[in-house]
């Protein structure tokens, strides 16, 4: 599963707008993300025992939701951001399951490193050090690729109660 890229969602409650955000409001940890680090440790640390749901809204109907593990370092995994619009008979929650800009940057910043390392290392003709610089491309992708928290918040999505026909 390759979480550069966002995954669009579309949901269909039988929830207002406003009883979807009286749900989000009691059942998620408000956190804003900032880009601080500082920022992110903090939460991070005060939730380390606890699996939660966290995220931020706003009375626009905007919001973003991501998810914790337990004894996880894991700020810069896959959320959702999306918005609440009303529709006859409830409302619609539409958006994207992706990461944040700042992984995806990174991620960049990591690939054309390495890349150049490699072609560089092979116009020089140290076949060794391209292959073990093209070992470290693959796992490094790898790394940053993966990420098993989409699964929970699909699952947090689903359990917004649907529309009954």
């Amino acid at each position: 599963m390759f979480l550069l890229f966002p995954k669009r969602c579309e949901l269909k409650t039988s929830l207002t707008p406003t009883q979807c955000r009286k749900k989000l409001n009691s059942e998620l940890v408000e956190y804003n993300r900032k880009p601080s680090l500082i920022a992110v440790n903090r939460f991070i640390k005060t939730h380390r025992f606890e699996c939660c749901y966290f995220g931020s809204w706003d009375k626009n109907g905007k919001f973003e939701l991501f998810y914790h593990r337990a004894k996880k370092h894991d700020g810069s995994s896959a959320g959702f951001f999306g918005t609440i619009e009303k529709t006859d008979g409830g409302s619609v929650i539409k958006g994207s399951v992706r990461r944040s800009a700042a992984v995806c940057i990174a991620a960049a910043v990591w690939c054309l490193l390495l890349l150049l390392m490699i072609l560089s290392m092979i116009a020089l003709k140290i076949y060794d050090g391209a292959a073990c610089c093209g070992a470290l491309f693959l796992v490094g992708l790898a790394l940053i690729a993966y990420d098993g928290s989409e699964k929970y918040i699909k699952s947090y999505l689903e359990s917004f109660p649907p529309i009954n026909n």
